[in-house]
Protein backbone atom coordinates (compact mmCIF):
# COMPACT_ATOMS: atom_id res chain seq x y z
CA UNK A 1 0.00 0.00 0.00
CA UNK A 2 1.54 3.23 -0.67
CA UNK A 3 2.26 5.65 1.81
CA UNK A 4 -0.57 8.05 1.05
CA UNK A 5 -2.99 5.49 1.63
CA UNK A 6 -1.93 4.40 4.76
CA UNK A 7 -2.01 7.84 6.18
CA UNK A 8 -5.73 8.02 4.49
CA UNK A 9 -6.64 5.48 6.22
CA UNK A 10 -5.10 6.04 9.89
CA UNK A 11 -6.85 9.22 9.48
CA UNK A 12 -10.11 7.70 8.68
CA UNK A 13 -9.48 5.51 11.64
CA UNK A 14 -8.43 8.46 14.11
CA UNK A 15 -11.47 10.12 13.17
CA UNK A 16 -14.01 7.13 13.18
CA UNK A 17 -12.35 6.29 16.58
CA UNK A 18 -13.12 10.09 17.80
CA UNK A 19 -16.72 9.78 17.12
CA UNK A 20 -17.03 6.46 18.78
CA UNK A 21 -15.66 8.20 21.99
CA UNK A 22 -17.67 11.01 21.57
CA UNK A 23 -21.06 8.37 21.16
CA UNK A 24 -20.35 6.58 23.98
CA UNK A 25 -19.72 9.07 26.41
CA UNK A 26 -23.27 10.54 25.48
CA UNK A 27 -24.80 6.88 25.65
CA UNK A 28 -23.57 6.42 28.31
CA UNK A 29 -24.39 9.73 30.48
CA UNK A 30 -27.62 9.73 29.23
CA UNK A 31 -28.27 5.55 30.36
CA UNK A 32 -26.66 6.72 33.89
CA UNK A 33 -27.93 10.09 34.27
CA UNK A 34 -31.48 10.59 36.39
CA UNK A 35 -32.74 13.10 34.10
CA UNK A 36 -32.59 13.91 30.26
CA UNK A 37 -32.61 17.10 28.34
CA UNK A 38 -36.47 18.89 29.43
CA UNK A 39 -37.44 16.00 31.80
CA UNK A 40 -37.05 16.60 35.65
CA UNK A 41 -36.38 12.62 36.26
CA UNK A 42 -36.96 9.29 34.70
CA UNK A 43 -38.26 8.09 37.40
CA UNK A 44 -42.37 7.02 36.81
CA UNK A 45 -44.69 5.61 39.35
CA UNK A 46 -46.37 4.11 36.18
CA UNK A 47 -45.98 0.46 35.29
CA UNK A 48 -45.49 1.07 30.98
CA UNK A 49 -43.50 4.07 31.86
CA UNK A 50 -40.89 2.16 34.05
CA UNK A 51 -41.27 -0.85 31.33
CA UNK A 52 -40.07 1.97 28.64
CA UNK A 53 -37.31 3.30 30.73
CA UNK A 54 -35.86 -0.19 31.83
CA UNK A 55 -35.67 -0.84 28.04
CA UNK A 56 -34.03 2.29 26.82
CA UNK A 57 -31.67 1.62 29.42
CA UNK A 58 -31.22 -1.81 28.34
CA UNK A 59 -31.07 -0.40 24.57
CA UNK A 60 -28.67 2.34 25.44
CA UNK A 61 -26.53 0.22 27.49
CA UNK A 62 -25.89 -2.87 24.48
CA UNK A 63 -25.30 0.26 21.92
CA UNK A 64 -22.20 1.32 24.08
CA UNK A 65 -21.11 -2.39 24.01
CA UNK A 66 -21.25 -2.40 20.61
CA UNK A 67 -19.39 0.74 20.55
CA UNK A 68 -16.61 -0.61 22.74
CA UNK A 69 -15.97 -3.60 20.80
CA UNK A 70 -15.64 -1.27 17.37
CA UNK A 71 -13.37 0.99 19.48
CA UNK A 72 -11.15 -1.96 20.88
CA UNK A 73 -11.09 -3.12 16.65
CA UNK A 74 -9.80 0.77 15.57
CA UNK A 75 -7.23 0.26 18.11
CA UNK A 76 -5.70 -2.98 17.37
CA UNK A 77 -6.12 -1.65 13.77
CA UNK A 78 -4.16 1.14 14.86
CA UNK A 79 -1.18 -0.65 15.99
CA UNK A 80 -0.87 -2.65 13.31
CA UNK A 81 0.21 0.17 11.50
CA UNK A 82 3.00 0.54 13.87
CA UNK A 83 4.32 -2.91 13.25
CA UNK A 84 3.33 -3.00 9.54
CA UNK A 85 1.05 -5.09 9.09
CA UNK A 86 -2.20 -2.95 8.29
CA UNK A 87 -4.04 -4.29 5.59
CA UNK A 88 -3.10 -7.90 6.03
CA UNK A 89 -5.55 -10.62 6.47
CA UNK A 90 -4.56 -11.62 9.83
CA UNK A 91 -6.13 -15.59 8.71
CA UNK A 92 -4.19 -15.74 5.49
CA UNK A 93 -1.14 -14.51 7.08
CA UNK A 94 -1.63 -17.10 10.03
CA UNK A 95 -2.17 -19.92 7.44
CA UNK A 96 1.60 -19.07 5.74
CA UNK A 97 0.22 -17.04 2.74
CA UNK A 98 2.76 -14.53 1.18
CA UNK A 99 2.29 -11.25 1.74
CA UNK A 100 0.96 -10.03 -1.64
CA UNK A 101 -2.10 -13.00 -1.31
CA UNK A 102 -2.78 -12.00 2.34
CA UNK A 103 -3.45 -8.22 1.51
CA UNK A 104 -7.34 -6.88 2.62
CA UNK A 105 -8.55 -5.22 -0.69
CA UNK A 106 -8.37 -1.28 -0.42
CA UNK A 107 -12.42 -1.52 -1.32
CA UNK A 108 -13.01 -3.61 2.10
CA UNK A 109 -10.85 -1.43 4.27
CA UNK A 110 -12.69 1.76 3.23
CA UNK A 111 -15.70 0.22 3.97
CA UNK A 112 -14.40 -1.35 7.24
CA UNK A 113 -11.18 0.80 8.12
CA UNK A 114 -10.80 -1.49 11.16
CA UNK A 115 -11.36 -4.91 9.04
CA UNK A 116 -8.84 -7.83 10.14
CA UNK A 117 -9.46 -10.68 7.62
CA UNK A 118 -10.36 -10.12 3.60
CA UNK A 119 -13.78 -11.38 2.54
CA UNK A 120 -12.91 -14.84 1.71
CA UNK A 121 -11.12 -15.42 5.09
CA UNK A 122 -14.08 -13.77 7.08
CA UNK A 123 -16.79 -15.98 5.41
CA UNK A 124 -15.05 -18.86 6.69
CA UNK A 125 -14.65 -16.92 9.98
CA UNK A 126 -18.87 -16.67 10.05
CA UNK A 127 -19.46 -20.05 8.86
CA UNK A 128 -17.82 -21.29 11.60
CA UNK A 129 -19.86 -19.83 14.53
Amino acid sequence: MKPEELIEFRKMLKLLQARLRGDVEQLQEEAFSGSEAGNESRSSNHMAEMGSDAWDLEFSLQLVESDQGVLEEISHALKKFDNGTYGLCEACTEQGKPEAKARIPKVRLQAIPHARNCIECERIKEKGR
